[in-house]
């Protein structure tokens, strides 16, 4: 790291939910840390939030280490980090390698994303048409239908590439399938609303069932 983005680094501060997440914690557990032990010298934002420095967020990763390893939070809040480094030499054998935690379990979706219901050539077509309602819906939807098939495309693509991340990339395009998805039936909401028939070459005419029958 250069030294002007270690610079900037030490200056970036972080509010409780991203702390929480950096050292796999409840952000409740931090926030009781806070009110009964004064684990940390944060700074309070205008807003009211809490701010953590880099340092403080060292301090708390090693009160965090040394917690799970059994110590009393309420034993070791007060010491500063020459007395929690002390503590931590005790378990110079267990330190000596990073914490482990638990790999979270991929969450799968329970359906398997059905096929595309329309290609990339009707999607540029919706993306470019001018819109007779009073917003840009049928080209969002048609840009952000692109993207998703895009990466839905290229996490399949990893998924055979790389054997190690095969399972998370499955996760991935089985999530930004289910996503496609969903929006082709925003899109198809839009393209009755706008009397559009979304086939190989568009055109405006009358679509069955109405709206009001979805």
């Amino acid at each position: 790291m250069s030294e002007s983005n270690a610079q900037a680094a030490a200056q970036r501060h972080y509010r409780s939910a991203a702390v929480a997440r950096m050292l796999r914690m409840p952000v409740a557990t931090l926030r009781i840390w806070e009110r009964r032990y004064r684990v940390s010298g944060a700074a309070t934002s205008a807003a009211g939030h809490r701010l953590y420095s880099a340092a403080d967020v060292r301090r708390l990763a090693l009160l965090r280490q040394l917690a799970t390893l059994g110590h009393a939070i309420g034993a070791i809040a007060a010491l500063d980090m020459d007395g929690l480094q002390a503590v931590a030499r005790t378990h110079a054998s267990t330190l000596a390698e990073p914490l482990r935690l638990p790999a979270l379990p991929l969450d799968l979706p329970s359906d398997t994303a059905p096929p595309r219901r329309f290609d990339d050539a009707v999607l540029g077509d919706v993306a470019g048409l001018s819109s007779t309602i009073a917003c840009e819906c049928p080209q969002h939807l048609a840009e952000i239908l692109i993207r998703l098939t895009q990466f839905e495309a290229y996490s399949a693509d990893c998924r055979q590439r790389s054997p190690a991340d095969a399972e998370l990339h499955a996760y991935l395009q089985q999530v930004a399938g289910q996503a496609r998805a969903s929006f082709e039936n925003a899109l198809e909401r839009v393209a009755i609303h706008e009397g559009l028939l979304l086939g190989p070459t568009l055109q405006f005419g009358t679509l069955a069932p109405p709206l009001a029958a979805l």
